[in-house]
């Protein structure tokens, strides 16, 4: 029975077992599955944290600006990362909770970068929409915890 159960529960994992049967979407998919990917992505996600806390009270309109820059370009590695990663894994991309949770955080910051480009002012009918958007910005850090839990040798 134990055993049973046990396979009832298990789940695959469509990373490494959903390798595509197209040539150009495994290239992909073997990028995307590597540790060096993983990895890159790791420091890019700390890199980040460390912009998003050098946010302060008093800062200069130059410095917010290039928070503001470094915030773009962070969104657009993230939102390359997700694209790379719905071409490598197709359908099965949403199969995976912390992916589902990736394309919510990259959708959430593109969100913030489109209120930032637009203005505050024109999202006026949704008064509480920045700082929603920054809060979703931040959750870009628990994302993190699901790299950390990949790192065998951490």
């Amino acid at each position: 029975m134990d055993i049973q159960r046990l396979i009832l529960s298990a789940a695959p994992d469509y990373e490494t077992t959903n390798v595509p049967k197209q040539q150009w979407r495994r290239k992909f998919h073997t990028l995307v599955s590597s540790s060096r990917f993983e990895s890159s992505v790791m420091g890019v996600i700390m890199v980040n944290m460390i912009q998003m806390a050098c946010l302060h009270e008093g800062q200069s309109i130059e410095f917010a600006a290039v928070l503001d820059v470094t915030n773009y370009i962070f969104t657009a590695i993230f939102f390359v990362e997700a694209v790379l990663k719905l071409i490598a894994y197709g359908e099965s991309y949403f199969n995976n909770s912390w992916n589902k949770f990736d394309f919510f955080v990259v959708v959430a910051s593109l969100f913030d970068v489109v209120m930032n480009v637009l203005g505050e002012s024109s999202f006026s009918w949704l008064s509480s929409a920045p700082q929603i958007a920054r809060v979703m910005r931040v959750l870009r850090v628990a994302r993190i915890v699901r790299l950390a839990g990949k790192a065998k040798n951490l």
